[in-house]
């Protein structure tokens, strides 16, 4: 198991732009958890299609997203049509790991209750807001990942970001809710019939487990499900939302 691994660590040669979409949370190794063999990553993305919308899940969308598997690491061949932000995330991006990099000691200090509004990290995050909201949440929660992963880092505790920049609650998350076991009929039938609308074998479709995305990201998916496809060499994630 690993958290917080590199996009080079999920992706097998990935574009410049996947880490500006692509947010890898956790690996874990199939053998250990007697689920078979090789690798596979949990990875939040950035999108603004609708959830509802039942897309070929050869585009990116919402809740249903396929990778190839290869060599341990994923190939995405999708389509990015969803993503009505794309045109501006590399510019939001870069801006904000440039700003990150400069104030990185800052921006990991904890912070007490009546500190954060007058901290330098939400003044910066005001100034987006009042410009466009999906600049805001998107620099946002790049921050709180960051401020995740390098605190996770540091101190070896798994506590969102949001504890040291917001003042939310402290306490140590839960890596993964389950990894394994039967699948809950009732909890993935949006899942299971979108499979059957796209002619796919739900049968052949493996589970392996879940997360909750929130616990590593500020912005994103409330819980992430795989589940994989052992001869079609594919990882089916598909996506909880509030």
């Amino acid at each position: 198991m690993k958290l917080f691994p590199t996009i080079e660590e999920v992706f097998k040669e990935p574009e410049e732009y996947y880490k500006y979409l692509f947010f890898p949370l956790l690996t874990i190794d199939l053998k250990k958890h007697n689920l078979g063999n090789g690798l596979v990553h949990f990875v939040s993305v950035w999108g603004n299609g609708d959830p509802d919308d039942e897309l070929d899940p050869g585009n990116f969308e919402y809740n249903y997203i396929k990778f190839n598997l290869e060599e341990n690491k994923y190939i995405f061949n999708g389509k990015l049509d969803g993503i009505v932000t794309f045109k501006n995330i590399e510019e939001w991006y870069k801006e904000a790991d440039k700003e990150y990099q400069e104030n990185k000691t800052d921006y990991l200090k904890q912070r007490e209750y009546n500190q954060v509004s007058e901290s330098n990290l939400n003044k910066s995050l005001e100034k987006r807001q009042k410009v466009d909201f999906e600049y805001y949440n998107y620099s946002k929660g790049l921050f709180n990942y960051w401020i995740t992963r390098d605190k996770y880092l540091e101190t070896e505790k798994f506590i969102q970001g949001g504890f040291y920049s917001d003042a939310n609650s402290g306490h140590e998350r839960k890596i993964f809710e389950q990894i394994g076991g039967e699948i809950d009929y009732d909890e993935f039938e949006y899942f299971l019939e979108l499979l059957e609308n796209n002619e796919e074998n739900k049968e052949a479709k493996q589970f392996l487990g879940s997360i909750t995305a929130y616990n590593y990201i500020s912005f994103g998916e409330d819980r992430i499900h795989l589940f994989l496809d052992s001869e079609k060499k594919e990882i089916l994630t598909y996506a909880d939302w509030s």
